[in-house]
C-alpha cells in the first residue's frame, strides 16, 4: 500500500459524509486505504462512517473505540502501525477539492527525499458567513521549511499534510495528553527532515463554533499559545529554547494589549452597544462581553444577484466564471419565487462544495447542474453549462448570486466611508480603533476627516482610540 489516510471524526454527523467523499474521488497511479478513527460520537457520525464502510469494505477501515478517548493516542498507534510509505491525514469536519491532491504529495514527496513531509494550500471557510473565505496558507510560504520556521506559527492546515512514514522515530507518550494534535505533531516531525510546500489550494478548512480552536476568543487562543509552547520546550528538553523565549515573551506582550483593550472598553461603553472594531482580516476581535461586535473593514462576503436563464427546462452556457468568485444557481418555480433546486460553481483549486457529480441529469423532477464543476482554473474566464428542469413543465426562472471570495480592504477613503456609514446603518454606535492601527486608519486621509466633522472623540489613549458614531460633534 502507497499511501494510508488517517481520517479522525467526532460528532461530523453534518460533514463527514462530504469529507468520505472527497477521498473516495482521489484518481492515483498507486493504491490507497482509509482508515477512519471515529472517537465515540453522540450523534450519528458512527453510523455514517460504518454505511460507507460497507459500500467500501476494500477501501475502508474503521477503529471504533466503546469511549471517547480524549487522548491523541489512537491517532498515534495507528499512525505508527499503518504500513504504507506515507500517510495523509483529515478531520472528518474538512474536505479536499481535487481528486489529485493524493497523486500530487506523493510526486512531490518522491522528488524531495528530504522532505518528512508536505502540504498544500486551502481555503479557510467560516460556516456562519462572519468573514470571506481565506487563504490558510500566506502567499509568502517557503517551498521548503525547517523545524524553526514551524514553530513560528501552524502554517500548516488540518486537511493537508502527507508525511514520509520512515523518517519519523517513534512517537514519545507526551504527545498522547498535549493539547493540541497537529501543531505539536508537525513540530515532532520536523526535527526528522524539512517540510515542503504546494502551492495550490486542494482543500477546505473549515471554521465552525464546534471547533475545538475555532470557538476560543482572542484572549483564549493566546493564552492557550503561551501554554503550548511552555509545555512543547519542555517535552523536547528544552533543546529550542533559543527559538521558544522569545515567542512566549511576544504572546505575553499580545495578551496584555488585548486585555488592556478589553479593559478599557468594557469601562468607557455602555452595555449593549453595537462596537465597530478596526482589524485586520485574519484577526481575532476582541472578546467585549455584553457588547456586540463587527469587524471594520466588512469582513462578509460581497453578494450580487442576476437573472440567468428561464424556462422549464433547459441548458445554457456561463462563459464568465472567475477565480476567487462562488456563482450560486438557483432554480425558482416561476412568479412564486420557490426554490426548486441550486448548486454552486467555481474555479478549480476554489471550490467550497461538494465535488461535482458524475451522474447525467435526471429525467423527472426538478434539478439544476453544472458541468465541468470546478471549471478549470487558468488566466481566463471559465466555463461551465446549466442543465436544468422544474420536473413537472412550470414556468422555471435562474437567478444567480455572485459572491466575491476575495478580501480587499478599501481602495482609498471615499469606499471607507461608504462601508463604514453601512455598517452605522446597520446598527454601528461605536468605532474602536486599537493603538497599533492608528497609522492604517489615519492613511485613509477622507475617513479620519469625514469622522472627525461627524463623530465625537470620546477615549484616545495608548491603548486606543474610541469614536462615538450615534450623533454629532
Amino acid at each position: 500500500m502507497e499511501v494510508t489516510v488517517l481520517l479522525t471524526t467526532y460528532n461530523h454527523e453534518e460533514y463527514i459524509a462530504q469529507a468520505l467523499d472527497t477521498v473516495l474521488m482521489q484518481e492515483t497511479e498507486f493504491d490507497y486505504e482509509i482508515i477512519v478513527l471515529e472517537d465515540c460520537s453522540t450523534d450519528a457520525t458512527r453510523e455514517i462512517v460504518i454505511a460507507y464502510q460497507k459500500r467500501y469494505p476494500d477501501k475502508i477501515r474503521l477503529r471504533l473505540p466503546d469511549r471517547n478517548q480524549y487522548s491523541n493516542k489512537p491517532f498515534a498507534e495507528v499512525f505508527q502501525s499503518a504500513r504504507s510509505r506515507y500517510i495523509a491525514i483529515l478531520d472528518g469536519d474538512d474536505y479536499w477539492t481535487s481528486p489529485k491532491k493524493l497523486q500530487k504529495q506523493v510526486d512531490f514527496l518522491e522528488a524531495h527525499s528530504e522532505c518528512v513531509l508536505c502540504f498544500h494550500n486551502a481555503i479557510r471557510i467560516y460556516e456562519d458567513l462572519s468573514r470571506l473565505p481565506l487563504r490558510y496558507t500566506f502567499q509568502a510560504q517557503k517551498t521548503i521549511s525547517t523545524v524553526e520556521d514551524i514553530w513560528q506559527s501552524c502554517f500548516i492546515a488540518g486537511c493537508t499534510p502527507m508525511f514520509r512514514k520512515a523518517m519519523i522515530g517513534h512517537i514519545p507518550e507526551w504527545y498522547y495528553a498535549i493539547s493540541y494534535g497537529d501543531w505539536p505533531f508537525y513540530i515532532f516531525c520536523a526535527q526528522y527532515g524539512k517540510i515542503g510546500y504546494i502551492d495550490e489550494i486542494l482543500g477546505v478548512y473549515r471554521i465552525h463554533g464546534q471547533g475545538v480552536w475555532s470557538k476560543l476568543d482572542a484572549i483564549q487562543k493566546l493564552e492557550g499559545q503561551i501554554a503550548f509552547y511552555e509545555t512543547m520546550n519542555a517535552n523536547l528538553d528544552f533543546r529550542f529554547n533559543d527559538i521558544v523565549e522569545p515567542l512566549v515573551s511576544a504572546r505575553h506582550k499580545d495578551l496584555a494589549a488585548v486585555n488592556s483593550l478589553v479593559e478599557t472598553a468594557q469601562r468607557i461603553l455602555p452595555v449593549g452597544a453595537v462596537i465597530i472594531v478596526l482589524s485586520k482580516v485574519y484577526e481575532d476581535l476582541p472578546p467585549l462581553k455584553g457588547h456586540e461586535v463587527w469587524a471594520f473593514p466588512d469582513p462578509s462576503p460581497k453578494q450580487t444577484q442576476h437573472h440567468f436563464a428561464s424556462g422549464a427546462a433547459g441548458s445554457a452556457e456561463a462563459a464568465w466564471i472567475q477565480a476567487n468568485r462562488a456563482y450560486e444557481f438557483r432554480l425558482y418555480r416561476g412568479t412564486v419565487q420557490e426554490v426548486l433546486a441550486s448548486v454552486t460553481v467555481t474555479q478549480n483549486g476554489t471550490g467550497l462544495d461538494s465535488p461535482p457529480s458524475d451522474r447525467e441529469p435526471r429525467h423527472s423532477g426538478a434539478f439544476i447542474e453544472a458541468w465541468p464543476n470546478p471549471v478549470p482554473a487558468g488566466t481566463k474566464l471559465g466555463k461551465t453549462t446549466i442543465n436544468w428542469s422544474t420536473g413537472d413543465g412550470s414556468k422555471g426562472v435562474i437567478e444567480v448570486a455572485i459572491k466575491n471570495l476575495q478580501m480587499r480592504y478599501p481602495g482609498d477613503g471615499d469606499e471607507a466611508i461608504e462601508q463604514l456609514e453601512r455598517l452605522k446603518a446597520k446598527g454601528g454606535e461605536f468605532l474602536l480603533v486599537p493603538r497599533k492601527l492608528i497609522d492604517w486608519f489615519e492613511g485613509y486621509v477622507r475617513l479620519k476627516e469625514h469622522i472627525d466633522s461627524r463623530c465625537r472623540l470620546i477615549h484616545d489613549d495608548d491603548i486606543c482610540r474610541i469614536y462615538d458614531l450615534r450623533g454629532g460633534n
